[in-house]
């Protein structure tokens, strides 16, 4: 079926190109049967509009061309962009050396404006008849500007070697006789066979496109132009016109072949970013049902653990208190260690289970009036004994003023109890540890501080200490324990209550983290 559209899409391009070829031979049989010369005054005006227009779909042609290999690096790419910045330059150099104009570098004749326009045909021909046998090869050229700036060089050098030395060349166009030479003439039949033989070779692809299609309408168009300019007899009559009209239809037509091609890849990469994205939504889609899933399931497994991890501790309380008998020494310590191992793993379980129930939105807040002071002194009681242990100071700085919090006084206690549980982690025994607390500016809400004189973090790992699982040092034979949960449901807990949490600290210098809470004032 595909096979089958293309062949029919040939079919209709070459229609299309057998009309347009008999379009171009009327014209030029109605230029010879209302054959006339424009007047000398405003033929030139004519011409000079018409280059220029040339010129600017030159430029404009090797410009997407240059752009277009650079991107895909297909040879005939750069081929185009070489050739018609080159044509652009000679085409420049002979619309003012057009008779009529003003001297271009040495004095203007027929002669001279039609040598430069033979070079620009031959060099045009011989360009597009290269791109089009190269077959799309692909060849990547590093340094390819400097080969464009060079043709731009030669280019201008050729028009300056011209202008000088026209004299040695063969003449394009006898002035004595009034027409142009049998070897203008002969060299037109050149350009014309050439892009001939461009335009059967992109007629025998098996497989044509659209660029081909509007290709091959250039250069047929390229041929009746150098045929209008074997016919004319005068450099003002109405087959010169007529040639210049299809040079710059010649040129449009490429033009059109290069700029669809651009926009067509232009829609192209704009499908592939909008699937890219459509994928790309599904897969952030899927995986936030998988984080849902995963948050659920950890909610849920932890759950599952604290229960039978609570009862075992019960039950090694209950073994502690003598309720089923006398324990000697080594059991009593057994069941010390079992109990203190297992307070150790709830804490860590309820902290998992604190993260997903944040993280699935599940989280309540039973936000009260308390004492900061307060607060920090239940804590200062309960985790004195861990300090004393350690062989590290523990202190509250004195606060005169009452400072009142509208927050959970138990998810606050459990932020600080992470913060100190950090500071006694990291400070080496003989280190000291201060707490302090204050109203913050301007006034709306209460500083908590918890400054210590441990190994202190380095600037770089201060943003990370808060993304959940992260360690300063997370190797397996670290020398500090831990999970890495403790900071980041800090930091989730502070800002579930509308604070913020914030660390200063320098590698063996100590830290300081400081986390506020929403004030209320007496």
């Amino acid at each position: 079926m595909l096979l089958k559209e293309r062949l029919l899409a040939g079919e209709r391009s070459i229609q299309k190109i057998a009309a347009w070829l008999l379009f171009l031979l009327l014209l030029n049989f109605l230029a010879g049967k209302y054959y006339t010369v424009v007047s000398g005054e405003v033929y030139p005006g004519i011409h000079l509009v018409m280059e220029f227009a040339t010129v600017i779909v030159a430029v404009s042609v090797s410009l997407i061309s240059w752009y277009d290999y650079k991107y895909k690096y297909e040879l005939r790419m750069l081929i185009l962009s070489l050739t018609f910045c080159v044509v652009a330059i000679v085409e420049f150099a002979h619309s003012f050396s057009y008779a009529g104009m003003p001297d271009f570098i040495t004095p203007n004749s027929p002669n001279k404006a039609s040598t430069y326009w033979v070079i620009a045909r031959l060099l045009l021909s011989t360009g597009l008849l290269a791109a089009v046998f190269s077959n799309n090869k692909i060849k990547i050229i590093r340094k390819s500007v400097l080969i464009l700036a060079l043709f731009a060089l030669v280019s201008l050098g050729l028009i300056v070697a011209v202008a000088f030395y026209l004299s040695y060349l063969p003449a394009m166009y006898d002035s004595v006789a009034g027409s142009q030479t049998g070897v203008k003439i002969a060299l037109e039949y050149v350009v014309m066979t050439m892009l001939g033989l461009a335009a059967i070779r992109l007629l025998l692809r098996k497989e044509p496109d659209r660029q081909d299609f509007y290709l091959c309408l250039a250069l047929i168009t390229g041929i009746m132009s150098d045929a209008a300019f074997t016919l004319y007899a005068s450099v003002y009559d109405t087959y010169n016109l007529l040639g210049h009209i299809y040079l710059v239809a010649s040129f449009a037509f490429i033009f059109k072949a290069l700029s669809e091609e651009a926009v067509g890849m232009l829609y192209e990469a704009n499908s592939t970013l909008k699937r890219q994205r459509e994928m790309l939504a599904e897969t952030n889609r899927q995986l936030q049902e998988a984080d849902r899933l995963k948050d659920e399931f950890l909610a849920n497994t932890n759950h599952e653990l604290r229960s039978p991890l609570t009862a075992i501790i019960a039950f090694t309380e209950l073994l502690l208190d003598n309720s089923t008998g006398k324990l000697n020494d080594l059991q009593r310590d057994y069941i010390n260690e079992i109990n203190d191992s297992g307070k150790e793993l709830l804490g860590r379980i309820n902290g998992f289970l604190d993260l997903s129930k944040i993280a699935a939105g599940k989280t309540v807040l039973y936000r009260e009036h308390f004492e900061v002071d307060e607060l920090i002194k239940d804590i200062f009681r309960r985790m004195k004994p861990l300090f004393n242990n350690k062989g590290v100071t523990l202190e509250v700085a004195r606060n005169t003023n009452q400072l009142l919090v509208w927050a959970d006084k138990e998810k606050s206690g459990q932020v600080l109890t992470n913060l100190l549980s950090n500071a006694l982690k990291f400070t080496a025994p003989g280190g000291k540890v201060l707490v302090e607390s204050n109203s913050g500016l301007p006034e709306r809400n209460v500083t908590i501080t918890v400054r210590d004189t441990g190994i202190g973090i380095d600037i770089r790992e201060q943003e990370k200490i808060f993304q959940p699982f992260h360690q300063v040092d997370g190797s397996n034979a670290r020398k500090y324990g831990g999970t890495g949960i403790g900071l980041t449901l800090a930091r989730q807990l502070v800002e579930l209550q509308g604070g913020t949490i914030r660390v200063s600290s320098q590698r063996n210098d100590g830290s300081i983290f400081t986390f506020t809470l929403p004030a209320e004032y007496n």
